[in-house]
């Protein structure tokens, strides 16, 4: 058995850090154990000056978008090349499960599992269900053709539907190829080339189909929603789980509630159009409505918590090269504070992801995912936006990033090729 000790251990279930040893046996953790006085020095590994946490989770985020849509040709091995990357970057920064809303299908998922490359656990959504004409279509205006993103095996961006019976057709073939969960976008975007956020997009029906094609695979469906009135619609077609909810105001904020669904926030990503620049290469009429997104945002996100709303931690990176993907965490720690932002990429995002009891805490019987960073992030909180303080990273009880001090890095590594999962 594994023993790690520490001053400062977060276990991912909102309670305050404290000091005392993790246990793993295997790909489990074997038991948590608080330290009355002192971190005790015999039978165990001290990290003392570096604090221990659960694997970080990122509940929205687009590994696979790694081109622009519509934008010049890329070889497909470059396209692969990059996704591979991607998938290794957000692990060796600590996300150690990530739920992939758009972009990536099974194939990916079949490719870690079986060895072939290394990377998180990943609950991808295959394509993003929208209407024509709604966010996920990436068309420029005035092109009738088929959309062109899709790698299918790899990466599905986007899939066209109109009508109930679109929807049961696509719902059904993204989770035979691998989807975990689906996603329909209900609202626009302010990427979209056609639409604006406060759009609503589908009918009661059509997204009713989907939540009952979900519903038949015993898994849920989560939504593209910015404003209120589509987020009532989803919550009256049954959907449980909203992204971003940029503008969702108090009445809103009481439904969700009501109906026991989560939240998403995205907040540096909506942070960004506090850039002047980055707002003049957005429609007119669209511009106005992203600048006062991050202040809506920070608001729907306080109100939220303080209503009782599960509120989860997403990324939503897309490019093809993520990086800094736990500056996420910095900026919700300015918005709440570092244990809050800790807690919803851990805890909350495990419950909102339907992995509650597997990851996400740390806790007896549950998967040894786990990372240690240099420092304090409660008193350092854009701590865990820097890569470089992440210096051990625990999948499934075997280590995949090890940059601790010598000789501490050797008697870490010498442990789990003992006693770690095999």
């Amino acid at each position: 058995m594994i023993r790690l000790g520490s001053e400062r251990i977060f276990d991912g279930s909102g309670a305050k850090p404290f000091g005392g040893h993790v246990s793993i046996a295997g790909a489990r953790i074997a038991d948590v154990l608080r330290a009355n006085a002192g971190i005790p020095r015999s039978g165990g590994i001290s990290l003392d000056g570096f604090s221990i946490l659960p694997g970080l989770i990122d509940a929205h985020s687009h590994l696979g978008s790694v081109v622009q849509p519509h934008g010049t040709a890329v070889p497909l091995a470059i396209v692969a090349a990059q996704i591979f990357a991607n998938v290794r970057i957000a692990l060796d920064e600590g996300f150690t499960t990530v739920r992939d809303v758009a972009g990536l299908d099974g194939g990916i998922v079949a490719a870690i599992q079986s060895g072939l490359i290394a990377g998180p656990r990943i609950l991808p959504s295959g394509p993003m269900l929208s209407q024509h004409g709604g966010h996920a279509d990436w068309r420029p205006l005035f092109d009738h053709g088929p959309l062109r993103e899709s790698l299918p095996g790899l990466m599905q961006a986007s899939e066209l539907v109109s009508g109930e019976s679109e929807m049961r057709t696509a719902a059904r073939t993204a989770l035979r190829d691998g989807a975990a969960q689906l996603k329909v976008a209900i609202s626009g975007g302010f990427s979209s080339s056609g639409e604006a956020p406060d759009d609503v997009q589908f009918g009661l029906e059509e997204l009713r189909a989907a939540v009952e094609v979900a519903h038949s695979r015993h898994t849920y469906v989560t939504a593209h929603a910015h404003y209120p009135e589509s987020i009532r619609l989803g919550l009256e077609a049954g959907i449980e789980c909203f992204e971003h909810g940029t503008f969702a105001d108090a009445d809103t904020i009481e439904e969700l509630r009501r109906h026991e669904a989560a939240v998403v926030a995205t907040l540096s990503a909506v942070e960004r159009y506090q850039n002047p620049a980055l707002r003049e290469r957005l429609r007119p009429e669209v511009a106005e409505q992203a600048e006062e997104a991050f202040p809506a945002m920070c608001r729907m996100v306080k109100t939220a918590i303080g209503s009782g709303v599960a509120v989860g931690l997403g990324t939503d990176q897309v490019g093809p090269e993520q990086r800094r993907r736990a500056q996420e965490l910095a900026v919700r720690a300015q918005v709440t504070n570092p244990l809050e932002a800790i807690t919803a990429a851990t805890g909350v995002n495990a419950r909102i992801l339907r992995l509650r009891g597997v990851v996400g805490q740390l806790a007896a019987g549950l998967v040894a995912d786990l990372i240690a960073v240099a420092g304090d992030p409660e008193a350092e909180p854009d701590l865990l936006a820097d890569p470089s303080r992440v210096r051990l990273v625990v999948r499934s009880g075997a280590i995949w990033r090890n940059t601790l001090p010598e000789p501490l890095a050797k008697e870490v590594a010498e442990a789990f090729s003992t006693y770690g999962a095999v």
